[in-house]
């Protein structure tokens, strides 16, 4: 035998195989196309955690000397809030975060998101995320607390602006 003819049997056989091959793949591929469903459930709860809460807000609250003022606006689980920090020495830091509402034993916390520069989406590392606790108080009135990185929790004073 030539090398010529072992080239042959061996391309002959080869293409025997695939042959073959693509058969048995043909046989395994079932006659029912399947697809995904979505996935029904919720990640974030769809409904309004705290309808009471809806609207625009003054916040207020005070850190070793650094007075913190916020313009909380919220819409459904949602929010903004834009935060202007001046210091004991006049500095000045400005922060902007997205704020997401989640449910907690006896209230709810607002937890914001990484601080940017107001109006831009440059982050800002002179802030750190707030996170707030808020529960319910007397006649339908609010409590808040500032909880993010002090020891304990920091009274907020709230205001309602608008709805």
């Amino acid at each position: 035998m030539t090398i010529q003819t072992n080239l042959n049997k061996i391309f002959r056989l080869g293409l025997v195989a695939l042959t073959a091959t693509s058969l048995s793949f043909a046989t395994i591929i079932p006659a029912k196309v399947a697809f995904a469903e979505p996935n029904k459930g919720y990640s974030v709860s769809p409904d309004v955690i705290n309808e009471g809460m809806n609207g625009t807000w003054n916040l207020q609250w005070k850190v070793n000397g650094w007075l913190h003022r916020g313009r909380l606006k919220m819409d459904g689980n949602f929010g903004t809030m834009i935060v202007n920090v001046t210091g004991p020495n006049g500095r000045k830091v400005y922060a902007q975060q997205q704020m997401n509402m989640v449910p907690d034993r006896n209230g709810y916390i607002l937890q914001g998101s990484r601080p940017t520069y107001p109006g831009s989406y440059a982050i800002n590392r002179n802030y750190q995320p707030d996170s707030f606790y808020v529960e319910s108080g007397h006649r339908g009135s609010w409590k808040m607390r500032n909880c993010s990185d002090y020891h304990g929790c920091i009274p907020v004073r709230m205001t309602r602006i608008d709805r």
